[in-house]
């Protein structure tokens, strides 16, 4: 049978979402991508790590912020060194995103202490 919640469980889940937000702002700290924003954009691009992404695809990984706005915080992320770049060579018009190895490091530092912080053990 399932364990019926209440506000004792959801109170501890609302102080692990609010650790989690701050885990993730203190360890982009040094940067200027410590926006929840850019957790949802480098979260879904860790996902899809194994493929380099067209630039015009990453817009819709923030879903709650403009496109313009988006196409600015891309562009930060590329200029902190968060985001690399590189020629498609079907279509030169195209630049193929990815994330960097200190990016990468950084989110699965993140990944990683999202799991513990819902695991029960």
């Amino acid at each position: 049978m399932r364990k019926r919640l209440n506000d004792v469980d959801r109170a501890m889940a609302a102080q692990a979402i609010l650790a989690i937000d701050t885990f993730w702002a203190e360890i982009f700290s040094q940067t200027q991508l410590n926006d929840l924003n850019y957790c949802d954009l480098f979260t879904q691009m860790w996902l899809q790590r194994k493929v380099k992404l067209p630039k015009t695809e990453l817009y819709s990984f923030m879903p709650n912020i403009s496109q313009r706005t988006a196409v600015k915080y891309v562009q930060r992320a590329i200029d902190e060194g968060m985001l690399e770049v590189c020629d498609c060579k079907q279509d030169r018009r195209v630049k193929l995103i990815s994330l960097s190895a200190d990016c990468q490091a950084r989110v699965k530092r993140f990944l990683d202490y999202t799991c513990k912080t819902f695991s029960h053990d």
